[in-house]
């Protein structure tokens, strides 16, 4: 339970402020009171490692709380009939996943796994020559820390993945059930109607009251040839705007709180935290599912599954959970000597949205951000839940172009735009938290403490660099190798550098940029200064140094028909070749979509849902 919830600690704290006067303790009770509505145990469903331990028998066991796992527990227990069993690597959400603004000071704490890729000819000025790829390991997984973008992703994505043999997944199909998990707040129109619903668990909100930096990049964008667009998750996607988000009453609204907190107290749903999947069980000599072992506390805990086992962990625990399963590639689970129960091609066709930056300044003025002025901030936003930090503004807008075919409805670019205040990198420090190295950081450091710094980030959305993961060891506890392999094919860095002509340093060059004072700032570094500015090869350079990965990580566990020789799962997201066992999750993309994967995963987990329940109450037939 969280401190402030806890009647004897906040009694012991206010009984110690007595002297301080009325006015100040009845200050501090409202505090524990509106953190406790945030962030309190109760909102949760209790850890049922009792329940299983008395009785570990279960329909069905979703692995991993996440984007998806949490959405599949949720539909699955709709049946009265079914018990269920979802399992959790991490615990409860914390008061930083709740606050909106504080998103990014979850990225090396306890609710992240905190991943780092393996080296390679990117992320070079990183301390382990390595990106970060954070991952929620907490209720809600990484809906529980990302940046709350809602965002479909393109059309032709989903009809591309059903022209290759992925039955029931076109853009038609699946637009059900983006509407189905939806509660759209903003203007309810006819045309809306098409592409939005109202009557789903996930809170989707239109940004209000603009910032003016907001305002001043869209009036950019438009000035070189952009068009500002009303809603990227309706009719079109190419554009600039700034982005719906998965935020209510001005909370992060996760698939936690979508899917888990209402229905906590559902008597078929048990819900396991702070353990970890280590492998899935089958019946021996068979490829029949039979349950799945868990770690926790020390002790090996087994539990047995009915019907199914769905794996929910995501594009790197997923595959790594098989692969110990003995589901992978021959060779390499017979090299770390682990029982080879189906050959697949799992941890392979790891795709992810791979970005660069560029920096712009402004001189501050008179304005300063003080610890003083971001703790008031703060203060508001508990007592009356308004302020800076009720929502991710101003680093809401996104933009989507291609920049080969700029009439082209699919964009093989798209743009973040982060907008950092004087001295604040003392307080939200980006490049610490990802791991870069003392130059990189001190010099960033020192531009921001007295200018605002905006990165225009340039998103590769379909890499031709494809990577993969594989086990480092037998182990469960040790963390798979991953290899990104970004900017392997060289067409990834061509992308990348139009973009940074077409649009990153093209603002710049605007009306508005000029007026408002924005100046282009590039970081020294050595291995780039042996270049001009602004040529291919500095602009490689920077990519190269300073490269993100948009944590997006995709597709390991393919999905695609018998004939796909990449592929580990069929339509109807089951293991190939055994019974029992689905994956549900964005592991399963056979390519990466063109935009944010949030709400593409959560639209994965609703189809797969309803294929599970298709598959046992309308057919009658055990898989």
């Amino acid at each position: 339970m969280s401190w402030a919830c806890n009647p004897a600690v906040t009694s012991m704290i206010l009984d110690s402020y007595q002297v301080a006067g009325p006015l100040f303790v009845q200050t501090l009770q409202t505090l524990f009171a509106a953190q406790c509505a945030l962030t309190s145990d109760h909102l949760w469903p209790d850890d049922a490692t009792e329940s299983v331990l008395q009785d570990p028998n279960y329909d069905f066991i979703v692995v991993g709380a996440g984007s998806a796992g949490s959405v599949v527990a949720n539909r699955l227990s709709e049946v009265p009939d079914w018990k269920v069993l979802l399992v959790e690597a991490g615990g409860n959400p914390a008061l930083t996943t709740e606050v909106p603004q504080l998103f990014y000071s979850n990225m090396g704490t306890s609710l992240d796994w905190g991943y780092k890729t393996e080296p390679q000819n990117a992320c070079r000025s990183y301390t382990t020559k390595g990106c970060a790829w954070p991952r929620g390991k907490v209720l809600g997984g990484s809906s529980s820390i990302n940046g709350m973008f809602y965002v479909r992703a393109n059309k032709a994505d989903y009809d591309e993945w059903a022209a290759d043999g992925n039955y029931g997944w076109s853009y038609d199909e699946i637009l059900p059930y983006f509407k189905k998990s939806e509660n759209f707040t903003g203007e309810f129109t006819e045309e809306r109607s098409k592409y939005h619903g109202r009557d789903g668990p996930i809170n989707i909100v239109e940004p209000t009251e603009p910032n003016v930096f907001e305002q001043l990049i869209i009036q950019a964008a438009v000035e070189i040839g952009l068009k500002n667009l009303s809603d990227v998750n309706g009719a079109e996607q190419m554009g600039i705007t700034a982005c719906q988000s998965n935020i209510k009453d001005n909370y992060r609204y996760s698939t936690a709180r979508a899917f888990l907190s209402n229905v906590r107290d559902r008597k078929n749903l048990h819900v396991m935290k702070n353990a970890l999947v280590t492998k899935v069980l089958f019946h021996p000599g068979t490829k029949s599912v039979k349950g799945i072992q868990i770690s926790k506390d020390g002790q090996d805990i087994i539990v047995n599954a009915k019907k199914e086992v769905i794996l929910s962990g995501g594009a790197i625990n997923s595959p790594q959970i098989l692969m110990l399963s003995g589901i992978g590639p021959k060779q390499h689970l017979e090299d770390l000597d682990i029982e080879v129960i189906e050959d697949l091609p799992v941890g392979e066709n790891l795709q992810d949205h791979v970005f660069a930056p560029v920096f712009y300044s402004k001189e501050a003025g008179e304005y300063s951000t003080s610890i003083e002025a971001i703790s008031a901030a703060f203060v508001e936003y508990l007592l009356k839940g308004t302020g800076l930090f009720k929502n991710t503004s101003p680093h809401r807008v996104i933009s989507f172009m291609n920049t080969t075919h700029p009439d082209s409805s699919m964009p093989d670019i798209q743009h973040h735009h982060l907008v950092m205040p004087p001295s604040v990198s003392n307080m939200v420090d980006v490049f610490e938290k990802h791991g870069f190295d003392d130059n990189i950081y001190q010099q960033y450091s020192e531009i921001n403490k007295n200018n605002f710094m905006m990165h225009v980030y340039s998103v590769v959305l379909r890499p031709k660099s494809k990577g993969k993961i594989i086990l480092k060891s037998k182990n469960p506890h040790e963390y798979p190798l991953i290899h990104a392999n970004y900017f392997d094919d060289p067409e990834d860095v061509k992308t990348m550098i139009r973009s940074m002509r077409q649009y990153a340093l093209k603002l710049g060059e605007t009306k508005t940029f000029e007026a408002a004072g924005w100046k282009l700032k590039w970081l020294k570094i050595d291995t780039c200064d042996a270049f001009e500015k602004t040529t291919d090869e500095y602009l490689e350079c920077i990519a190269r140094e300073l490269t993100f990965s948009l944590y997006h990580p995709t597709s390991t566990v393919k999905m695609g028909p018998k004939t796909d020789k990449g592929a580990v799962v069929d339509p109807e997201l089951r293991v190939y070749n055994v019974k029992g066992l689905r994956v549900i999750d964005a592991s399963i993309m056979p390519d990466i979509v063109r935009g944010n994967t949030n709400a593409p995963t959560i639209m994965i987990a609703e189809r797969g849902s309803d294929m599970i329940k298709e598959a046992w109450l309308n057919k009658h037939t055990e898989l």
